[in-house]
């Protein structure tokens, strides 16, 4: 079914869509869906056959594998941006994916982006930097876990967030603690003590809400020397509003 004109306007507004020619406008337009998913819907296993991509709208998707009876968080995805995007390249899911809350997505069929990858060559290049940047932040995510300790992931984590929520120094851990715990690579009991150890650094957690009232020294600790500038280019350029 043809998304209505609203639907189309929002779906051209994507990063990623942007970049579609006038020409090849039309095929996506009338292949593309917006759908609703309560929260805790699994959009596809690990190793299914891929049958379209996912751009996430609004609301919040898990990314995790779940080999052997044994699950690890990948990514949590909260931004408007397509995920991924591997499935171009042998039709599979490398992981699972599910909602953390009622989300909304723009489903896209995957015979159709090949379709758009072979005849417009602007969307080609579109694709090609996005699968670019999505290899930079796993890499980024792989040296964080390779070179940090669980307690300074954390750490790292807290600035991020609070940087992300616009650098007040308070935010709310937007999912479950035990999916965080899985997020920053430690079991759930390793979270509560890393909290608990924060706290002379200025970390006071209630619930799920977190208060940051020493940055300098937590970003010391996290061994983000380039933190207070990260903070002045976060209030000019939200990164929520990078990709729409």
């Amino acid at each position: 079914m043809a998304l209505n004109k609203s639907e189309a306007d929002r779906a051209r507004s994507i990063h990623l869509f942007k970049k579609v020619s006038d020409a090849s406008l039309p095929t996506l337009l009338k292949s593309a869906s917006i759908r609703y998913f309560p929260a805790r819907t699994v959009l596809f296993s690990e190793g299914d056959r891929a049958s379209a991509i996912y751009t996430l709208i609004r609301g919040s998707v898990e990314l995790f594998s779940e080999p052997n009876d044994r699950r690890s968080t990948i990514t949590i995805m909260r931004t408007v941006r397509p995920f991924v995007l591997t499935s171009i390249v042998d039709d599979v899911n490398a992981m699972a994916a599910r909602t953390l809350e009622r989300s909304e997505l723009l489903l896209v069929p995957l015979k159709v982006i090949h379709e758009l990858i072979d005849k417009d060559p602007s969307f080609a290049r579109a694709i090609l930097y996005e699968l670019a940047d999505e290899l930079r932040e796993l890499i980024e995510d792989f040296k964080n876990h390779r070179l940090r300790t669980t307690i300074e992931r954390l750490a790292e984590w807290m600035l991020r967030s609070d940087r992300d929520a616009g650098g007040t120094g308070h935010f709310v851990i937007p999912y479950g603690k035990r999916i965080l715990a899985s997020h920053l690579g430690m079991a759930p009991e390793n979270l509560s003590r890393n909290l608990a150890s924060l706290a002379p650094l200025g970390v006071a957690v209630r619930g799920r809400h977190v208060s940051l009232n020493d940055r300098a020294a937590l970003a010391q600790f996290a061994r983000l020397e380039a933190y207070p500038a990260c903070m002045r280019s976060q209030e000019t350029n939200p990164v929520n509003d990078r990709r729409i």
